[in-house]
């Protein structure tokens, strides 16, 4: 993404890569896309791409598995991609399917880490509280 904020850069060839490596890639591969997200691109529309692909191997390699691999890796997203994180938490919270795996695959990360998603949790849940109030509060709950 960090190649995107110099004029003239091509959308399109990103999002070959992206495809690319959605059809190729594993589980393994999510934390490495992790690092990629940056606040300050040019192209926001890159980002969406890019967590697309990260929900898209999760669910063909293992969707337990892999929304692990997104856990274990929002701290290397901080501070430098705090709206992304962000953003795949709003995601995770609009998503039925993806939720519930994503559950069950917090119980299994570092408390640090925990504790760390938790605060992102409770940034939405305060910034849109009609919306996530209730989901957020179990999330929580059940994590505790």
């Amino acid at each position: 993404m960090r190649f995107l904020e110099n004029e003239g850069d091509d959308i399109e060839e990103f999002e070959n890569i992206l495809n690319e490596l959605s059809h190729r890639g594993t589980n393994d591969i999510i934390p490495d896309l992790c690092t990629i997200f940056e606040d300050d691109i040019a192209e926001p529309s890159a980002g969406d791409y890019l967590i697309e692909t990260i929900f898209y191997i999760a669910e063909k390699s293992g969707r337990e598995e892999g929304l692990y691999k997104l856990a274990i890796s929002i701290p290397k997203m901080l501070p430098h991609a705090e709206f992304w994180a962000e953003r795949i938490h709003r995601t995770l919270l609009n998503s039925e399917n993806l939720i519930i795996s994503y559950i069950n695959a917090l119980e299994n990360v570092s408390d640090p880490t925990k504790q760390l998603i938790k605060g992102i949790l409770f940034e939405i849940k305060e910034e849109d509280s009609d919306l996530y109030l209730e989901k957020v509060n179990s999330i929580l709950e059940k994590l505790s």
